[in-house]
Order: C-alpha cells, then structure tokens, then sequence
C-alpha cells in the first residue's frame, strides 16, 4: 500500500519538474492597436493606403500582414479589401486589428454573418452583404468559382476569403473565420475540473494551479499537444470526444465563453 502511494506521489511530481512554455501575462501591460489613418482605393487599383499605431506593452513593435513586414505601421500600395494587421512587441505579446480599404468607385462588403461550424463537423455558414457598384454581384470564396447565391454553407472551422465582384469588374474582399463555438463554461471547465484539477495534482497541490481560468488560458497548446498524445492528465484518460472538444476550443482562441 506504501509503495502505491508514492507512486502516485511521484507521477504527480514527475508531471510537474516536465518543462512549461515560457509565460509572459500579457494581460498586465497590453499592447495596443489603433488605425491612425486610411486611403480608400480606386476601382481596380492599388492606391490605397493605412497607418496603425501600436501603444502598450514593450515597444519597439513589430507591424505584419499580408501586405509584409515594417516597423513604422505605414501600409501603401494597397488594393479594396480587408486587411488583418498583427503588432508585437519585444515581449511576444501582440494585438491584431482588421483595417478595410473600400473602394471608391464599386461595390463594397456592408456585413458579413458567420455562423460556427461545430467541432470538427463542417456546418459553418457565410452570409455576404453587399452594395455599391453595378449589380447583380458575384461571390466566391477562397478563389473558387463565383455563384450568384450570397450564401456558403457547409464549411468547416477556419479562415476563408470572401470575393464579390460587381458588373464593372471592381472587386472586395474580406477574410472571415468560422469558428467551432465550443465553449469553455459548457464543454471544457468540467473536463479540467474533473480530470485535471484533482486532489494532488492541478488543484493547487502543484503548479500550475487549473483552478483558475488565466492558468489554463496561458497553457492552452500545452494542455491541447499534451491531452493529444495522452500525457495529460495523468492516472486517467479522457475519450476522443473530449480530446476533440480541447482541440477546437483552443484552436477558436481559448475564449472564455
């Protein structure tokens, strides 16, 4: 029975001298994303332009997107469109912004309606509203081929590009993500708390404590890779449902939702 017993003592141990990802609470000095200026873009032309400025956290920042990578926030050259733009600082921390370059001339996206596509089910749908220009429009997503119909349905979770094109060839796009939707207070608070978050391990016994939310936030590809390859949580297993259900929560962005 002793022996048993510290066993069971040192698994727990074993799991806690294992190496943590380097954690910087970010949450305590944010970085900051703001658009200083823009410059819609002529129908068909790249002449448009943005400025973003970071604040917060440890300058000096780092400004990337699709358009590439400068230090100063100054976007030129740009065509009508959406533009996720991502600042980080020294620390590793960032912030993301989505910066619009409408066009001048022609059609332009209003609003787009997401809804999620479940975990690992391909149920998500893109609502596309749209004006401006010469109608009718047509749409596509992720460079397919164009439909009429304003609507894309059975999509999986992920990032896609949506295209509207009007009658005199001006063109919008907008990136838009369909997330899972699992949530954290229905799906994945109990099976940390039931599994993790127990007597002699993660319950304060041992760090980190999964008892708090921001703990478990700031580990979250940890806890994903390691409840994939079964070494968490140790002396029991979760089932593939469960496995699934942390992957796609962390992979919607380990929301508190």
């Amino acid at each position: 029975m002793g022996g048993i017993i510290i066993l069971s003592t040192f698994a727990c141990k074993w799991e806690q001298l294992e190496p943590l990802e380097p954690l910087v609470d970010c949450s305590l000095n944010p970085v900051l994303l703001e658009i200083v200026e823009s410059k819609d873009a002529g129908c068909g032309a790249s002449n448009g332009s943005f400025t973003v400025n970071a604040v917060g956290g440890e300058g000096p920042y780092d400004y990337s997107s699709d358009l590439g990578n400068n230090s100063d926030g100054i976007f030129e050259n740009v065509s009508a469109g959406s533009i996720k733009v991502v600042a980080t600082d020294v620390r590793g921390c960032a912030a993301e912004l989505s910066v619009t370059i409408f066009n001048l001339d022609g059609v332009n996206i209003t609003d787009v309606v997401v809804s999620d596509s479940g975990c690992d089910t391909s149920n998500g749908v893109i609502h596309i509203e749209a004006e401006g220009g010469e109608d009718p429009y047509l749409y596509s997503i992720n460079g397919g081929s164009t439909q009429t119909n304003n609507v894309f349905s059975s999509l999986a979770e992920g990032q896609y590009i949506v295209n509207v094109t009007d009658q005199l060839g001006c063109e919008i796009s907008k990136s838009v993500e369909i997330q899972s939707g699992i949530s954290y207070q229905s799906s994945i608070k109990s099976i940390i708390k039931n599994n993790c978050a127990v007597s002699g391990c993660h319950n304060g016994t041992q760090s980190p404590d999964f008892r708090s939310f921001s703990n478990i936030q700031s580990r979250a590809n940890s806890i994903k890779s390691r409840t994939a390859n079964g070494s968490m949580p140790k002396g029991s297993s979760l089932s593939q449902t469960q496995i699934d259900q942390i992957a796609c929560w962390v992979e919607d962005g380990a929301l508190d939702n």
